[in-house]
């Protein structure tokens, strides 16, 4: 009994920090994690006690998630004080987190089954992607409640999904989302005006992602590469900061993968900031701590000392579900 919250604390650290009352963890705490994978996607139902929820700067460097989450809650209740569309979860209604962003939320005793979703499913479908972490969606628009519903009975059905059909509902369910989260907010003059956007701005994105290694990436060459003028796509960007903002946070991203990738414990950090398009490793260094309060040395170190902490936990938990996560793409 005394074990069991060190790990549970332990194992749901790939996803979140977790914190909880001293009587809650002392006096009969119990925690359960179900896990499927399918296609690629991930479905879980945890059941568990209350306590706080988070993720923090220092667990997105460490871990390297870049994926969103879909949950609902067949019992117990969630708050959070910075969420979208409400500070409590209607029964009924879904949460959407951004696990590349920080924020904190309280459950109550709770039973929920979340859908975890690589984000290159949905981000070029997402007229906002970067808008949408603890988003709670109205359990009174019918396409949440049809949401809600299918991801109840895929639960159901997980089992006997084959890997044709697991396929065909991933692809159904990224669009289920992505309409449920482009019509969160209404449709208002502004939203129209984006939507007219949209696909310029799928096309600007999958653009920079396949040009991300490149060290030459910089405005003026995607201006000129997109057949768009400089001032135009500074206005696409200006929402994430700026062109050079949305260049290196994603190239920060794609070496939080890399540093938390084993095949990829050999290559020094030098070779992975060049891969990343960094022009030096003190440039990719200064950015990577400004970022995350870090540095990527830490990060790969952190790694190991999180393997050789949980060795000690093997007899008592099934760890494939984090495997299983880092696996998603």
């Amino acid at each position: 009994m005394h074990e069991r919250y060190g790990v549970w604390k332990d194992s749901i650290n790939c996803l979140f920090g977790v914190d909880a009352d001293k009587k809650v963890r002392d006096e009969g705490f119990t925690s359960s994690i179900e896990s499927h994978l399918f296609g690629s996607l991930m479905l879980m139902n945890v059941k568990s006690r209350e306590q706080n929820w988070g993720r923090a700067y220092s667990q997105i460097a460490g871990n390297g998630m870049d994926h969103y989450g879909v949950g609902i809650f067949t019992k117990g209740s969630l708050a959070c004080e910075t969420g979208k569309g409400g500070t409590e979860l209607r029964r009924k209604g879904l949460v959407v987190y951004d696990l590349t962003q920080p924020f904190t939320a309280q459950t109550s005793d709770l039973e929920s089954i979340s859908l975890t979703i690589p984000r290159a499913l949905v981000e070029e479908l997402l007229h906002q992607p970067d808008d949408h972490c603890m988003r709670f969606l109205d359990p009174d628009d019918p396409m949440v409640r049809i949401l809600y519903d299918q991801l109840t009975s895929i639960y159901q059905n997980v089992r006997s999904l084959s890997h044709q059909q697991s396929l065909a509902i991933g692809k159904t369910l990224a669009l289920m989302i992505s309409n449920c989260l482009n019509t969160a907010s209404g449709p208002t003059r502004e939203t129209t005006h984006q939507r007219s956007g949209i696909m310029n701005m799928v096309r600007m994105r999958r653009y920079f992602r396949e040009n991300l290694g490149s060290p030459d990436l910089n405005p003026r060459q995607a201006a000129h590469d997109l057949g768009v003028s400089r001032s135009k796509l500074y206005n696409y960007f200006a929402p994430y900061g700026g062109v050079y903002n949305y260049i290196r946070d994603m190239r920060l991203r794609q070496a939080i993968s890399l540093l938390n990738d084993p095949l990829r414990a050999r290559s020094s950090i030098y070779d992975l900031a060049l891969e990343c398009g960094f022009s030096s490793d003190a440039s990719f260094i200064r950015a990577f701590r400004e970022k995350y309060d870090t540095t990527p040395g830490e990060v790969r170190n952190g790694a190991v000392v999180s393997e050789r902490q949980t060795t000690n936990t093997n007899d008592l938990v099934d760890k494939r579900y984090e495997s299983w996560l880092y696996g998603l793409t």
